[in-house]
């Protein structure tokens, strides 16, 4: 079975477990920006069909590219079996999550997205035991219910944003949560086999073969940004949320186990909700602002166990 090497040399357990920890948390914060990203690149006349398939395209050329400038041609090579795994597994479950994140985006908005999205923490938590074999213990199940709890909360306490379901909203919200818990479990499978960075590539390749498919059944032609303004977000928006956010999550996740990382992740709409405020005049209530203290408790106590976990190991 192919095998990347990520690593220099031997590394304590306590310290892979804590540096997955902390990959999926930096990644958890970029895709914190998506909201603010996608809703400029809809006002500059970018439709969430099309950005759904720009947004991997873009992010996946720069990632390849890199890849081959600093690891070399060779860092991507992969057997059949692996071929296959990664391209149609991968590109299934991140291909239908990038489309259903989008149009849940522009049915309902970014509080009532995330809402749905962080079903994700529970479909992992209860799916990890029966798929990988990793049951999450009574601590790590409190703190998953302490940390949805507080998005809820937040998304809830957002003021000027009415989390608002609408049936459209709510199919395509629910879509992007299951379908970011299954590639969350896809992640947890293939990138201790095959390594993050063939991992990353070869399954954000095939989500954009899949959207290249899907989407003229849907929308017609892919509409590209009309002005140097919107290339440039949607470049920012691909490099940080796609090249470099996947790549730390699938590397995390070579590291711990699914719900540890899922549950890290509930900090994205902590972010959201900050950059929120600082740039759309979206503030939070101090309703909003006990969600994030409570999602920010649940996050830090995960990472409180992990360290403890690795060295009781």
């Amino acid at each position: 079975m192919t095998r990347e090497a990520t690593r220099s040399g031997p590394q304590s357990p306590d310290r892979g477990v804590l540096v997955g920890y902390f990959e999926a948390v930096l990644a958890a914060s970029l895709w914190g920006s998506s909201g603010i990203f996608a809703v400029n690149l809809f006002r500059l006349g970018v439709p969430p069909e099309s950005l759904a398939l720009l947004r991997p395209l873009v992010g996946g050329v720069v990632l390849v590219l890199g890849i081959l400038v600093v690891r070399g041609g060779r860092s991507l090579l992969l057997d059949l079996r692996g071929f296959v795994i990664l391209s149609l597994g991968g590109g299934l479950a991140i291909g239908v999550f990038q489309l259903a994140y989008q149009l849940s985006t522009d049915a309902v908005g970014v509080p009532s997205t995330v809402a749905l999205l962080y079903l994700a923490p529970a479909v992992v938590a209860a799916a990890s035991g029966p798929l990988l074999g990793e049951w999450p213990d009574r601590t790590r199940i409190a703190l998953l219910v302490v940390t949805l709890t507080g998005v809820w909360i937040s998304v809830l306490g957002a003021e000027e944003v009415t989390a608002t379901f609408g049936n459209s909203g709510v199919a395509w919200g629910v879509l992007a949560g299951v379908s970011y818990g299954t590639y969350t479990l896809f992640g947890r499978f293939a990138a201790p086999r095959y390594g993050a960075l063939r991992t990353v590539a070869y399954s954000t390749a095939g989500s954009v073969a899949f959207l290249a498919m899907a989407l003229p059944f849907m929308s017609g032609p892919v509409v590209w940004p009309g002005s140097s303004t919107a290339w440039l977000v949607l470049l920012a928006f691909a490099v940080l949320t796609i090249a470099v956010a996947h790549f730390l999550f699938f590397d995390a996740l070579s590291r711990i186990d699914a719900s540890r990382a899922s549950i890290a992740t509930a900090i994205e709409p902590v972010v959201a909700g900050v950059l929120a405020t600082l740039l759309l005049s979206q503030g939070l209530s101090p309703l909003g602002w006990m969600g994030i203290a409570l999602v920010a408790a649940g996050v830090a106590g995960v990472g409180f166990t992990a360290r403890r976990s690795s060295r009781d190991r």
